[in-house]
């Protein structure tokens, strides 16, 4: 296939999220979301870890999520303070990273 060079440089990747079980010990709870990346360019990337904090940082590479419900199964809508309020989420904010340098 042809490489073709594409402006939007955004694209989904599936993020699974383990946590310990709250009914069995030593196991693990696997839940997943689909996180829309932004590819940012190499200076991009160095820059910003040298200068951002992590909420920056991870604003400017997460731009989007699908799938992510509340325990009510309301949709969580990607904004700023949700962002804020999922990266308190030791677990969560693990598997994004994961996720992330795994693509």
């Amino acid at each position: 296939m042809t490489f073709v060079r594409k402006k939007n440089k955004t694209f989904k990747w599936p993020v699974i999220v383990r946590e310990p079980s709250e009914t069995e010990a030593g196991v693990y709870d696997e839940n997943e979301f689909i996180a829309i990346y932004k590819r940012l360019k190499v200076s991009e990337y160095q820059k910003a870890v040298e200068e951002k904090t992590e909420f920056e940082m991870l604003k400017m590479i997460l731009v989007g999520w699908e799938n992510m419900k509340e325990e009510d199964g309301q949709d969580i809508p990607y904004n700023n303070q949700n962002l804020k309020d999922m990266m308190e989420d030791a677990y969560w904010l693990k598997a994004v990273s994961n996720s992330y340098t795994a693509s």
